[in-house]
């Protein structure tokens, strides 16, 4: 039986956009150890590398996961801001759209914060 004193172990990763990154990594072995545990940990050598390796692609590509946290009533609030500015009532723009303070009615059945701005500033503004 032929005695193994080198293994190879190579992997393609695939990019995306049709391109892929080859690794490979090459071990001697000592009489006593096993190929099969050196190509276990070739697999985590590589593995490891093509992680760090997409890191950098993704600082390179600007397509980083970042989390962004929002919360409703950060929404909310912002939008009870713009009932407070609202200045009429029933406004159109040229397309048709509301843009008076009647834009903020249809929110009045979802949201009870929303409802208490709309009718303080509604009681405000009519005659």
């Amino acid at each position: 039986m032929a005695t193994i004193t080198k293994v190879t172990y190579r992997r393609t990763y695939n990019l995306g956009s049709f391109q892929s990154e080859p690794i490979g990594v090459e071990m001697d072995l000592n009489p006593n150890e096993d190929p099969i545990n050196a190509f276990k940990e070739m697999n985590k050598i590589t593995d490891a590398y093509h992680l760090e390796t997409l890191t950098q692609l993704d600082l390179y590509r600007g397509t980083q996961t970042v989390t962004v946290e929002t919360t409703i009533n950060t929404t909310i609030q912002a939008m009870i801001d713009d009932i407070n500015n609202c200045k009429v009532v029933d406004e159109k723009n040229g397309l048709g759209v509301q843009v008076g303070l009647l834009a903020y009615e249809p929110l009045t059945t979802q949201f009870p914060e929303i409802k208490e701005a709309y009718d303080t500033k509604l009681n405000e503004l009519q005659p």
